[in-house]
């Protein structure tokens, strides 16, 4: 996904500016991230104290992508809005991310700095919040595999970059990434419960 993302933003856009080559990276990164810390309070699979020493710096590296740059701020915002509502921070970890990221947020609309797009901010979150409460359901067959993918926020991105409401078609890449590197450290738990041998 982060191929894809700088490929696009290569060949079609010419992308130079430092700050959108970060961008991909960080989609991914902070999907492990706050995933890595939701398996280890979850599901006893990773060091707590490690997650809990993760999580003020993944909130500051969110807090910084919501001040420096708007695509992202409204993926962001719209992200933890949904996990509020949905009650999601349910650990010490996930706390004080949250706190971090949202204290930069604060910070960065009262000195006007960076902005986002309160429309976009409004449909992510909606989005978010029903692939948290569709994702809590117990289905099975295919609609219950469907539903662990969570496809209503990746098809509200996707129309977005349609619409325009992104400028890039670069920030679906860059959420494919997000959710890849979430799905990467579900994976790595899944095999370590299960006994196999460790991916990573």
């Amino acid at each position: 996904m982060m191929a894809l993302a700088y490929a696009h933003a290569f060949m079609l856009e010419g992308m130079v500016d430092d700050l959108e080559i970060f961008i991909p990276f960080s989609f991914v990164s902070l999907g492990m991230l706050i995933k890595y810390g939701d398996q280890a309070f979850d599901e006893d699979c990773f060091s707590k104290r490690s997650a809990f020493m993760l999580a003020a710096p993944s909130g500051i590296w969110m807090g910084s992508m919501i001040a420096l740059d708007y695509d992202s701020a409204t993926i962001f915002i719209g992200l933890l809005l949904a996990l509020l509502l949905a009650a999601k921070y349910d650990n010490v970890a996930f706390k004080v991310g949250f706190a971090a990221a949202l204290i930069i947020t604060a910070i960065s609309i009262v000195f006007e700095v960076g902005g986002f797009d309160p429309l976009g901010v409004v449909l992510v979150g909606a989005a978010a919040y029903v692939d948290e409460r569709t994702n809590d359901l117990e289905a099975s067959g295919r609609i219950g595999i469907l539903l662990q993918q969570r496809p209503f926020l990746k098809a509200a991105v996707l129309i977005m970059c349609l619409f325009g409401i992104f400028s890039s078609f670069m920030y679906f890449f860059a959420f494919m990434g997000f959710d890849f590197g979430y799905s990467l450290v579900e994976s790595i738990c899944m095999e370590r419960k299960e006994g196999l041998p460790e991916a990573i």
